[in-house]
């Protein structure tokens, strides 16, 4: 057992700088996120308070940005589901291919176990058709 006091040193301190790092990145991107909802409410406060031709407007504007917004997140959502049940399952296969070529006997069935995952992940991240159209 030798003396590792400096390497244990340069890791703590490591980890230490990696997650300061961290909570200061969530908590600039929390402050960020609500300035914004802070200058949203504001405006719709402005608007309710000033009716016009112009708040309706813009609060049309603010509902399609929405609808848009939630658009992108179901689709990333849905490409989240694709590209995860693809990897889950190439994974699968490869693990089992592994197994089969290095190990005698039935060890090549610890693959199906990401395979079948990745197989039930897929059909989420197929395109569906919109209850709309």
């Amino acid at each position: 057992m030798g003396n590792h006091f400096g390497e244990f040193l340069f890791l703590a301190a490591g980890a230490v700088g990696l997650f300061a790092f961290l909570s200061s990145a969530a908590w600039v991107g929390t402050q960020a996120s609500y300035r914004k909802e802070r200058d949203r409410f504001a405006l719709l406060k402005a608007l309710a308070e000033q009716p016009s031709e112009n708040a309706t407007r813009v609060l049309d504007m603010l509902r399609a940005d929405e609808e848009r917004r939630a658009q992108r997140k179901a689709e990333e959502e849905r490409r989240g589901f694709l590209i995860g049940g693809l990897a889950c399952t190439a994974a699968g296969v490869g693990l089992m291919i592994m197994m089969l070529a290095m190990a005698k006997g039935g060890t090549w069935t610890v693959g199906l176990i990401p395979f079948l995952i990745g197989i039930v992940l897929v059909p989420f991240g197929l395109p569906r058709r919109s209850a709309r159209s």
